[in-house]
C-alpha cells in the first residue's frame, strides 16, 4: 500500500462527502499506522457527520490518547454531549478545550450555550462576552448574548447585541427574530408597568423588524384595549389570528372586546374557538359568564355548559376518595375559609366585608385566602377583619391545597365562580371537606366538588330551580346578600326631574348585560315618554366602538341620539354622585344588576326589574323584595314597560321614594350584617353537623 497516496485519496473522498469510502480507507491506514492521530480524528468527524455519535466519541478519545492537548477533540466531544442533553459533561469537555485554546471564540460561544440551556445565565453571559473579545465580529456570539440578555431580563442590552449581529450579517434571520422578540418583551415590560407611551414605541419597532409576528399584533391589541380604543384592538387581534390561527390568547381577548362592546354572539364564537384549542384557557370562564348575558340561552343550556366545563377541565383533578383528618365534633369551633381574587375595591367586597367583620369569633375562625396581585385600602380592611390571611396570588393550585389542608379548613367558600382570576380548579381538588360558592357568580359552578350554593327563596323559589345546579341550594331566610354602602357615598340629591323638567332613566350596568331585548324594552318606554332621557354608564363608553353600538341600537328603535347620554366610569365619589342625575333606574335582563341596584337604591333611585326563571335573572326580585318595593318587580316585558311609564308619570311618588329609600334600605335585611351573618352561621353549622353525621 502506498500509504501517502492512500491518505491523500481518503482526504479527497471525505471532502467530496463520499464518507463510506473514506472511512474504509482510514481504517485500512490504521492497520499500517495505528498511531496516526489525524486518521482517528477524521474518523470521528465522519461518524459525527453520520450521527454515529458514540463511535465518534470513541475516535476522538483515541485521538486524545495519542495527543491529550488537542483542543478540537475536546470541543467536538463537548458538542456531541451537548446534542445528547448531557450538558454538565459537555461543559467539562468545553472547559478542557478552552484551557488548551483560551483564545477560541467558538469554544467560549459553545460554553455559553451550554450554561444558558442549564439556566445559568450569569455564566452564559460571561462566556459569550469572552467569545466576542476573541472575535469582535462574531455575529453568532452577539445573537447568543442577546438571547441570554433577553432571558435575564436585560432587554436594552439584548437589543444592542442583536442590532450588532444584524449589522455584521444583515441576512441573519435568527438574530432578526430575536431582535423583534427583545423589542416585544421590552414593550410588554413597559406595558406591565403602566407606561403605555413607551410600550407602543417598542411594539411598533417589533413590527418594523418582523411585520408577520402574531404576538406583536396581539400585544398591540392589548395596548389599544387599555387605551380604550376598542376598534383598533379588534383589528390587531384579528391580524394576529390571521398569522396564527390557533392563537388562544388572541381569540380570548378578542372575545372580551366583543363582549365589552355588547356583541355577545361574536364574543361567544371567539371563546368557543379558544376552548377548542385549549379548554384550560380563561376562555371557558369567559364563555360561561357571557352566556348569562345572552337572552338566547335558557337556564338548562347554561347549566349543561357548566357541566361541560367540569367534565373537560375539572374532574381530572378531583381525588377519588378525598380524606380529611377531622374532629367530627358537631359543636366545636370551625375554621372557615373565604377565597377571592376580589379582596380589593371591587363590587363583591361591599357584600363580603360586612360578613367577615361580623362573624362570631367564639364559634368560627375566619381565614381569608386572597388572590389579589395589587392590594389596596380595601384589601387591608378585609385583612384586618380576618383572623388569618394568606396571599395565593403566586401560589399554584396544588400548593394551595396543601396550605388549606394544613390550616385545617372545615368549610371553604368560593367568592368568584367563573369570573376573572377564579380558582375553580383549586376547588376541583377538594381541599376542604365542605365547599360552598356564594355571591361572586349568579349560576352554578358545575363542579361536583362544590357542595352548596348560597341563595334565598326569592332568587330560587323552592322546587323551581334545583335542576339548574350541580350544588345543593342553601337558602337564607331573607336575602342572599347584605350590603355595606360605600363610605364615599354622597348625600341623596334633589329629584332631577324637578329641576330639568323631564324624567331621566338610568342604568349603570355592564354593556354586555344590555341585550337587544333590553334595548327594545327601554326604547318602548322612551317612545311612550317622548321627553324622557336615558343615562347609561359603563367603563367602555369612553370608546367610540361601544358608544356607536349603543347609539345604533337605540337609533334602530326610533330613539333620537339627543335623548341618550353615555358616560364612562368615574372615580368612586363621582361614580356615586352620578346617581343624583337619575330619577328611575332600569335593571337589565336576563342578567340583573346586583351592586348597581344596591347603589341606586342607596342613592334614592327606585329600580324596575324583570323577574326571570333563574338566579341571574332574579337578583332584582330579591333586592326589591327585601327593601320593600315588590311593586317595582315585573313578570313580563310589557309589565316592565307599564311600571316604568306609570312611575315616571307619578313624580310625587318618585320624590317620596327618593326621600325615604336610603332609610328603607338601612332598616331592611340588605343592610343588617349582624342578622345576615348569624343566619349564614346557622347554615354553616347545619351543613357541618350533616357532614359529621355522614360516614
Amino acid at each position: 500500500m502506498d500509504i501517502d497516496n492512500t491518505i491523500k485519496l481518503a482526504y479527497e473522498l471525505q471532502n467530496k462527502e463520499k464518507l463510506d469510502q473514506a472511512e474504509y480507507l482510514y481504517k485500512e491506514i490504521l492497520k499500517v499506522q495505528p498511531d496516526n492521530i489525524s486518521i482517528y480524528y477524521n474518523l470521528g468527524i465522519i461518524c459525527q457527520d453520520q450521527q454515529r455519535l458514540d463511535e465518534a466519541v470513541f475516535y476522538y478519545k483515541e485521538t486524545l490518547k495519542i495527543n491529550p492537548n488537542l483542543a478540537d477533540a475536546y470541543f467536538n466531544i463537548g458538542g456531541i454531549l451537548y446534542s445528547k442533553g448531557l450538558y454538565d459533561d459537555a461543559i467539562r469537555n468545553y472547559q478542557k478545550a478552552l484551557q488548551l485554546d483560551p483564545d477560541s471564540a467558538d469554544i467560549s460561544n459553545n460554553l455559553g450555550s451550554a450554561f444558558k440551556v442549564k439556566g445559568q445565565l450569569k455564566e452564559a453571559i460571561i462566556y459569550f462576552q469572552r467569545a466576542l473579545r476573541a472575535d469582535p465580529n462574531y455575529d453568532k456570539a452577539y445573537n447568543n448574548l442577546g438571547i441570554a440578555f433577553i432571558d435575564n431580563g436585560q432587554l436594552k442590552e439584548a437589543i444592542s447585541c442583536l442590532e450588532k449581529a444584524l449589522q455584521l450579517n444583515p441576512h441573519f434571520v435568527d438574530a432578526r427574530n430575536n431582535l423583534a422578540k427583545a423589542n416585544l418583551d421590552l414593550g410588554i415590560s413597559f406595558h406591565d408597568k403602566g407606561d403605555l407611551d413607551k410600550a407602543i414605541i417598542y411594539y411598533q419597532k417589533t413590527l418594523e423588524i418582523n411585520p408577520i409576528l402574531p404576538e406583536a399584533y396581539y400585544n398591540l391589541g392589548n395596548y389599544y384595549r387599555d387605551r380604550r380604543l376598542l376598534n383598533e384592538a379588534i383589528t390587531n387581534y384579528q391580524k394576529g389570528l390571521s398569522l396564527k390561527t390557533d392563537f388562544v390568547y388572541a381569540y380570548n381577548n378578542l372575545g372580551i372586546i366583543y363582549r365589552e362592546t355588547g356583541q355577545v354572539d361574536k364574543a361567544e364564537e371567539c371563546f368557543r374557538h379558544a376552548i377548542q384549542i385549549d379548554p384550560y384557557s380563561n376562555a371557558f370562564g369567559n364563555l360561561l359568564f357571557t352566556m348569562l348575558c345572552n337572552a338566547r340561552h335558557n337556564p338548562q343550556a347554561i347549566y349543561f355548559e357548566h357541566l361541560n366545563f367540569s367534565k373537560q377541565c375539572a374532574e381530572q383533578f378531583t381525588p377519588a376518595i378525598p380524606s380529611y383528618i377531622k374532629n367530627r365534633d358537631a359543636n366545636r369551633k370551625l375554621n372557615i375559609g373565604y377565597i377571592s381574587p376580589d379582596f380589593r375595591r371591587h363590587p363583591i367586597t361591599f357584600f363580603v366585608e360586612p360578613v367577615i367583620m361580623s362573624h362570631n369569633r367564639d364559634a368560627f375562625t375566619v381565614f381569608c385566602y386572597s388572590d389579589v396581585s395589587v392590594p389596596d385600602t380595601f384589601t387591608r380592611r378585609v385583612q384586618n377583619h380576618s383572623d388569618r390571611w394568606c396571599n395565593l396570588a403566586d401560589v399554584s393550585d396544588d400548593k394551595a391545597v396543601e396550605l388549606i389542608r394544613s390550616d385545617g379548613i372545615d368549610i371553604l367558600i368560593d367568592l368568584a365562580g367563573h369570573t376573572a382570576n377564579n380558582r375553580m380548579l383549586l376547588f376541583a381538588r377538594k381541599p376542604a371537606p365542605i365547599q360552598l360558592t356564594w355571591i361572586g357568580y349568579p349560576a352554578t359552578t358545575g363542579l361536583q366538588t362544590i357542595d352548596y350554593k348560597i341563595v334565598d327563596h326569592y332568587t330560587d323559589p323552592p322546587g323551581t330551580t334545583e335542576q339548574f345546579y350541580s350544588e345543593k341550594l342553601m337558602r337564607l331566610p331573607n336575602s342572599f346578600v347584605c350590603y355595606l354602602p360605600d363610605e364615599d357615598s354622597p348625600d341623596v340629591g334633589t329629584l332631577p326631574a324637578a329641576e330639568v323638567g323631564h324624567i331621566t332613566f338610568g342604568s349603570f350596568n355592564f354593556i354586555a348585560k344590555i341585550t337587544p331585548e333590553v334595548f327594545t324594552v327601554w326604547a318602548k318606554i322612551m317612545n311612550r315618554l317622548p321627553d324622557s332621557r336615558l343615562l347609561l354608564k359603563d367603563r367602555n363608553f369612553d370608546d367610540k366602538t361601544a358608544r356607536e353600538y349603543a347609539m345604533n341600537m337605540f337609533k334602530g328603535r326610533g330613539i333620537g341620539m339627543d335623548r341618550i347620554i353615555l358616560n364612562p366610569w368615574d372615580s368612586p365619589p363621582r361614580h356615586m354622585e352620578a346617581y343624583n342625575s337619575v330619577d328611575i333606574g332600569l335593571d337589565t335582563f336576563p342578567y340583573n344588576g346586583l351592586t348597581t341596584t344596591c347603589e341606586a337604591l342607596w342613592m334614592g333611585v327606585p329600580v324596575i326589574s324583570l323577574a326571570g326563571t333563574a338566579y341571574a335573572s332574579r337578583a332584582g326580585v330579591s333586592l326589591l323584595s327585601n327593601v320593600g318595593l315588590k311593586e317595582l318587580i315585573a313578570n313580563t316585558p310589557d309589565e316592565y314597560i307599564e311600571i316604568a311609564v306609570n312611575l315616571a308619570k307619578d313624580l310625587k311618588k318618585v320624590q317620596s321614594l327618593r326621600e325615604k329609600l336610603r332609610d328603607m334600605m338601612m332598616r331592611s335585611p340588605l343592610c343588617d350584617e349582624k342578622r345576615f351573618t348569624a343566619n349564614l352561621e346557622i347554615c354553616y353549622r347545619g351543613i357541618w353537623k350533616t357532614w359529621c353525621e355522614s360516614t
